[in-house]
């Protein structure tokens, strides 16, 4: 994906937690559902799922692993527990897992500042314990795109003034890591909430339509994932960090429901994670930063039907796989071709 730490470009993010009783994917069948995809990692969202990282590893898959929001505070006080057991998953699969996220958009506006306290503390303390054990396994943090307190045009890019020290505190850790900067980029969401943005610049399907591009200066930017990864990419690069490539933590596109949200339709899907696939491993880049292939992870795998809802209704509709009731599985509602 980047910096040789990945094996791919194209990944895909898998959480059976908010799945109902008696709709919970196995980790068996999903290692092989996902292995049949094409991707070549796979981003978690805790640690000590073991089956799963394990039959994730049978597949050759390469896993991220992350540490959950609610053991920050742990990691921050260097809790020996915590950590030793972070540590034992890491080594015990040190060949399968390049990189761990530390927390989970820990910064999100909803969490009330519950976990910004003890981000940088985790952060820290999660890699001096990596090191220590000589490991080469890398830390990141997926942040939600919300950390942007500017993001148009693009060159106006510049991070929220109450979060910047703490992603600077980041950003100085992932730059002496090597490691890369993460980031969570929902063109979906930023459509539904303002309606006037194109739906095909947001598709990646307005190359043909220079009415809907927005020209910045010397850039033209014909998609919205483009502007949301330069104005990410400049604000980086005005405070020294330009450097550090960035990552797509989670891209996706929901499928329903389309009475509440019209543009959530499988077709829709289908085309947004078609184009951003095809998009991301061109290596065309973005108009600021060319001639790159732009590693993503696809969010997600599969439907979650209990996941908590107040973002919208929406977040238990954005599996590529839906469950099949007629025979007690999971199916792909649309193709993908990686």
């Amino acid at each position: 994906m980047s910096n040789s730490i990945f094996n791919t470009t194209v990944g895909v993010n898998f959480s059976n937690t908010f799945q109902s009783s008696g709709k919970q994917v196995s980790a068996a069948t999903a290692a092989s559902q996902i292995k049949a995809t094409g991707v070549g990692a796979v981003k978690m969202f805790t640690y000590n799922q073991a089956t799963c990282i394990s039959a994730f590893a049978a597949q050759g898959l390469q896993v991220l692993v992350d540490v959950p929001n609610g053991d920050l505070e742990l990691c921050a006080n260097n809790d020996t527990t915590t950590i030793n057991a972070i540590i034992k998953v890491l080594s015990d699969n040190s060949a399968t897992i390049p990189m761990i996220c530390v927390g989970n958009e820990p910064l999100g506006s909803w969490w009330n500042n519950a976990y910004s306290p003890y981000l940088v503390d985790a952060l820290t303390n999660i890699k001096a314990a990596i090191k220590a054990k000589g490991l080469s396994t890398k830390v990141t943090v997926p942040f939600n795109y919300a950390i942007m307190g500017n993001s148009y045009p693009p060159s106006a890019g510049s991070f929220n003034s109450g979060l910047k020290s703490i992603i600077l505190d980041v950003c100085a850790i992932l730059k002496a890591d090597d490691s890369v900067f993460m980031i969570n980029v929902y063109p979906f969401i930023t459509q539904n909430n303002q309606r006037t943005i194109s739906l095909e610049y947001c598709l990646f399907t307005a190359n043909n339509d220079p009415s809907v591009w927005v020209t910045d200066g010397n850039y033209t930017y014909k998609n919205i994932f483009d502007a949301m990864y330069d104005a990410l990419y400049v604000a980086l690069g005005n405070n020294n960090y330009g450097d550090l490539p960035i990552v797509i933590g989670e891209a996706g596109w929901p499928t329903g429901p389309v009475a509440t949200y019209p543009s959530a339709t499988n077709s829709n899907a289908q085309t947004f994670n078609q184009n951003l696939i095809n998009h991301c491993k061109s290596g065309n880049g973005t108009p600021r930063k060319p001639g790159i292939k732009i590693p993503c992870f696809i969010f997600e795998m599969y439907d979650e039907d209990t996941k908590p809802i107040g973002a919208g209704t929406y977040e238990h509709h954005w599996g590529v796989y839906e469950y099949d009731t007629k025979n007690n599985d999971y199916k792909a509602k649309y193709t993908l071709n990686l």
